[in-house]
């Protein structure tokens, strides 16, 4: 039984009227007139909306034009309306045949031929994901090019139908900058879907006044309803015992202790982690001690004291 060859398959052009001639001369001519940058790496049909069926050059700096003005317009035997046609000035003009698999999209185009798929050219394809409603070719997108995790693809499916490629169709010429102002416009709108208190300030995360603290308390019972002018503990809570505790700690167990408070932090040893110890299980469980410890030397003061109040004494 024959196997399928996968070596990608090329038809090489070799008659006069056709690209290998003439495309050849007019591409290495242009080049040879160009800017530094400018010359042309590769050819191929626009996919993307707004573009269909345009001529596309890649630069060698790694910008993207329209032919616009017809300098590159492909002849036959390049019928636009049939599947996409690369080809490339790299090695010569090679054309992959319309019915290879590779030859269905322009990034599997690029792949076939070797030709490392330019980050812009990824976007653009990526923002026809996005208007298609296409989430595994978004989610593909954000991990391997822009290097973020899944909790991006949202910010990144709205930032991809900004405007950040209008270059492209106003212009006719797109540059790799463009992904800094689509990198951008995507952290600005997943700061805007981060719930507020899954922010960070100053590297500190925003907690919930509700986020519970372990034996029936909660932040709210230690934060203030105004805002505090001293900046002293004594201004930041209320619960005296807990003043007591907090003063009695270092600055180091007063950061572990405080971090329990902190969303999806369930331990001590998990809190001594999110205050930046080096050993937080052996950190955490100093911590618990002394600060149990202070607790309950701490309540037994308060309590004689009350007895004492009460009974005159």
């Amino acid at each position: 039984m024959a196997t399928e060859d996968p070596t990608p398959s090329y038809t090489m052009v070799k008659d006069d009227c056709s690209v290998q001639n003439d495309l050849t001369e007019r591409i290495s001519q242009f080049n040879d007139e160009s800017n530094p940058g400018a010359a042309v790496m590769a050819l191929f049909p626009a996919q993307w909306s707004g573009s269909v069926g345009d001529t596309v050059t890649l630069r060698e700096d790694g910008s993207i034009a329209l032919d616009m003005d017809g300098r590159f317009d492909l002849p036959e035997p390049f019928d636009r309306v049939a599947p996409p046609t690369l080809i490339t000035t790299t090695t010569g003009m090679a054309v992959l045949k319309a019915d290879h698999p590779a030859n269905q999209t322009i990034e599997s185009g690029f792949r076939a031929l070797n030709i490392p798929v330019p980050e812009v050219i990824q976007a653009l394809s990526a923002r026809e994901a996005a208007l298609a409603g296409d989430g595994p070719t978004i989610g593909s997108f954000t991990s391997e090019v822009l290097r973020r995790w899944s909790g991006w693809n949202e910010p990144v499916s709205t930032a991809l139908l900004g405007d950040w490629a209008d270059p492209l169709y106003d212009q006719g010429h797109l540059t790799p900058e463009a992904l800094d102002k689509l990198r951008s416009e995507a952290s600005v709108i997943h700061r805007q879907l981060t719930p507020v208190w899954r922010r960070k300030v100053n590297q500190s995360r925003l907690l919930l006044l509700d986020t519970p603290l372990g034996d029936g308390l909660a932040l709210y019972d230690l934060v203030c309803g105004q805002a505090a002018v001293d900046p002293g503990l004594e201004a930041g809570f209320e619960d005296s015992r807990l003043i007591e505790i907090l003063k009695a700690l270092s600055p180091a167990e007063r950061a572990v202790t405080l971090a329990l408070g902190a969303r999806g932090v369930t331990t001590w040893a998990e809190a001594a982690m999110a205050a930046g110890a080096a050993d937080p299980e052996r950190q955490g469980e100093k911590v618990r001690r002394k600060v149990k410890k202070l607790a309950k030397r701490i309540t037994g003061s308060s309590s004689a004291a009350e007895e004492i109040t009460k009974s005159g004494r």
